[in-house]
C-alpha cells in the first residue's frame, strides 16, 4: 500500500513540474517576443527620424539651387549607403516647377514623399 502512494506522489510531482515548466516556457517565449517587437519599433523609428532628416537636408539643397539650374534638370540624387535619395523635376502647366522628393530606405520598408512647387 505504501508503495501505491509512493508511486502517486510522485506522478503528480512529476505532472505539476511538467505544468509549472510549460507555463514558464510559455511565459518567457511570450516576453522575448514583446521584447523583439519593441526592439524592431525602436530600429524603425530610428531609421524614419534618419529619412526625416535626409528629407529635410534635400530639401535645404533644393530650394539653395536656382530656378534656372533647376529648369535645366530632370533628375536629381545624392548618394547614400543606407538611403535612396532622389528628386524628379517637372514643369507644370503653369510654367512653375514641381519637385518630387523621394526617400527611401534600402534595407528597410521605409518611404518618404514630398512635392515641393517653386
Amino acid at each position: 500500500m505504501s508503495t501505491n502512494k509512493t508511486k502517486s506522489k510522485k506522478a503528480y510531482t512529476l505532472l505539476i513540474t511538467i505544468v509549472l515548466i510549460s507555463l514558464f516556457s510559455y511565459l518567457i517565449i511570450s516576453t522575448m517576443q514583446t521584447k523583439s517587437f519593441a526592439n524592431k519599433n525602436i530600429q524603425n523609428q530610428y531609421l524614419y527620424i534618419q529619412a526625416k532628416n535626409h528629407m529635410g537636408f534635400f530639401r535645404s539643397h533644393i530650394n539653395s539651387m536656382s530656378t534656372e539650374q533647376l529648369k535645366s534638370m530632370n533628375k536629381l540624387e545624392l548618394k547614400d549607403d543606407s538611403f535612396k535619395i532622389e528628386a524628379n523635376i517637372s514643369s507644370d502647366t503653369n510654367s512653375n516647377l514641381q519637385i518630387d522628393i523621394f526617400v527611401k530606405s534600402i534595407s528597410f520598408d521605409i518611404r518618404l514623399h514630398e512635392r515641393v512647387i517653386r
